[in-house]
């Protein structure tokens, strides 16, 4: 039997290293390499006009440790530019026409509950226009939607992402009720809609009807087609607004998680660029994955990733060839250039999606990775792919443990288990805090019992039975 003193010694060092890693990310979470955006930076420009507007990253991000979500753009040094957190949520963002430091995004705001009409609660999603060099907003359009408790997810942020068709028009993804709608923003008339039930059973993807397809991400192509990212199903599919779903056209397959898995984010890629091609956030899969259109059908044609990626949820082709990489639960944005070598990273907690301004909606004119010859491509002729780019690199945050045991006890976590623990935990965690505040809820009650039972405590059911003299 192992010394009741030896235990108490390893119980004690396990928590003060759980204690240690946890102490050690939240003070990083800041102040770490590559660390913007203090949490308590006031709202506004920063300094924004005297940066180039093509030098500009503007982030989103669902949550904070401390403000809650925000929108914030940053330099090339990383120097924090323009920083909002009024609303609480920020999801979708994009460069618009109107201006060089304006951009469009979605999000959503708290409503009081006098307000919601009847239901317990609600939320008001809005479509708003921000100019960042003046802090001038233009709400676009808003709805007051309801929002769910018990054993319904509470979508507060229902609204995902939206899509500029015109001045007047937008495409949205609405997650609750599971369609794309396009709304006249002037008149505030929908005008088109497409239903998941038309094409998927309710039986495929999540619960019906808490959650069955998480649709997460529209865009309107230039022939008028409506690319859907259809997240529970594993599908991007290309809608054709009279006739539905072109089914010979889909990118993925339920449950085939080789191709994608619980994607975000996927940017079109047209044939004046090297396409038709999709760069995809693969999010599960903890990868960006590009695939090309070859004689009617998808082959993947490259794909990036590195050791510290977890949950990828954006990713775009710039126009001079690298991709911007949105990390959710690696905490932070990444730019790659063609050799599929970093040449830009920043911190955030918890990052949604980044855009580059100067380079249009969802960062439009950049190349197919075929044509752009881009490390890391795939031969799209069937051949062995590229390896060398795609190999994990060790990089960010794992340096405390061996790489390669962290890795492998990693990769042995379904995906949605480990993301749903990052996704609940606060914005700072990254995979070795998961570790660790496990580690502290196993240790401190283990060893309050063992110094219990070793006192001489003792557990008894508070109801016995005595036998009867009568027997």
């Amino acid at each position: 039997m192992v010394p009741r003193k030896r235990l108490r010694v390893a119980f004690g060092v396990l928590l003060v290293l759980c204690v240690g890693v946890l102490a050690s990310g939240y003070a990083g979470q800041v102040t770490g390499s590559g660390a913007v955006a203090d949490p308590g930076t006031t709202n506004g420009p920063h300094g924004i006009a005297d940066v180039p507007a093509d030098e500009i990253t503007v982030v989103t991000d669902h949550k904070s440790p401390t403000v809650g979500a925000k929108l914030v753009a940053v330099g090339p040094d990383k120097d924090v530019l323009y920083y909002n957190a009024t609303l609480d949520y920020y999801s979708d963002v994009d460069p618009s026409p109107a201006g060089k430091y304006t951009v469009t995004y979605v999000g959503s705001e708290t409503v009081p509950k006098q307000q919601c009409d009847g239901v317990t609660s609600c939320r008001r999603m809005v479509i708003e226009r921000l100019n960042m060099s003046t802090d001038e907003v233009d709400r676009l359009y808003s709805r007051v939607v309801p929002t769910y408790s018990g054993f319904r997810i509470p979508y507060t942020n229902r609204w995902h992402d939206v899509d500029r068709i015109n001045d007047t028009h937008f495409a949205v993804a609405d997650i609750e009720r599971d369609r794309v709608f396009v709304v006249n923003t002037s008149s505030e008339i929908i005008t088109w809609e497409w239903q998941a039930l038309a094409h998927y059973s309710h039986d495929s993807g999540g619960p019906f009807p808490n959650d069955f397809t998480h649709l997460n991400d529209v865009e309107v192509l230039p022939d008028d087609r409506i690319m859907v990212s259809i997240r529970n199903q594993d599908e991007v599919v290309f809608i054709n607004r009279t006739t539905g779903v072109n089914e010979s056209w889909t990118l993925g397959e339920e449950d085939n998680h080789s191709v994608l898995f619980g994607q975000h984010n996927p940017d079109y890629i047209p044939a004046s660029q090297g396409g038709p091609a999709v760069i995809v956030a693969d999010s599960h899969n903890d990868r960006v994955v590009e695939f090309q259109r070859v004689d009617g059908s998808w082959k993947q044609s490259w794909e990036w990733k590195d050791a510290r990626m977890q949950w990828t949820r954006d990713a775009d082709r710039l126009p001079n060839g690298n991709t911007l990489v949105t990390d959710t639960h690696g905490n932070r944005v990444v730019e790659i250039n063609e050799d599929g070598e970093k040449v830009w990273s920043a911190q955030f907690n918890f990052p949604y999606d980044a855009e580059r301004l100067g380079t249009g909606d969802e960062s439009a004119g950049g190349p197919s990775a075929q044509r752009a010859d881009l490390a890391g491509k795939a031969s799209i002729d069937g051949e062995a792919k590229d390896a060398e780019s795609r190999a994990k690199t060790g990089d960010g945050g794992l340096a405390s443990l061996p790489k390669k045991t962290l890795t492998a006890v990693e990769d042995a976590i379904p995906p949605k288990l480990l993301n749903a623990a990052l996704y609940l935990t606060p914005g700072w965690f990254h995979v070795l805090e998961v570790f660790a505040l496990i580690g502290i809820l196993l240790v401190g009650p283990t060893w309050s019992l063992a110094e219990a039972y070793w006192r001489g405590y003792r557990l008894q059911l508070p109801v016995y039975r005595v036998a009867s003299d009568e027997n």
